[in-house]
């Protein structure tokens, strides 16, 4: 693999990942968030299901700058393995219970905005 990627981002959503991902690219990276991850979704669970190794997702990331948010920041470690002289950097929320409270927000605000088409008409 090409050692293009240089940021390994660990951290989860809600820690800042957007901001990240804007700053990163503001000072010229090419970079995969989470909207970007979907696009290479299925071979993100072929991995995760065991169906292949790393090598075939990994790939998909050989030009890209930096990856931020879900699924790369749980799978940190696989990409620092695949791109070692990349830096991984850690964001944090200030603390647990900070994280919690907003990511609850986040998924209470998906499933409001998200709704399936019939769940309006059941009761």
């Amino acid at each position: 693999l090409s050692n293009k990627m240089k940021i390994i981002c660990a951290g989860f959503p809600k820690t800042g990942t957007k901001s990240m991902a804007k700053a990163l690219r503001l000072l010229g990276y090419t970079v995969n968030d989470f909207e970007e991850h979907l696009e290479n979704i299925d071979e993100f669970l072929n991995f995760f299901d065991g169906e292949k190794d790393s090598t075939a997702l990994m790939s998909l990331h050989r030009n890209i700058d930096a990856v931020v948010d879900q699924p790369a920041c749980t799978m940190w470690h696989t990409f620092f393995q695949h791109y070692p002289d990349s830096k991984v950097i850690l964001m944090e929320r200030d603390s647990p219970e900070e994280w919690y409270a907003s990511f609850v927000k986040m998924i209470d605000r998906h499933e409001k905005l998200h709704k399936v088409w019939f769940e309006n008409y059941i009761s």
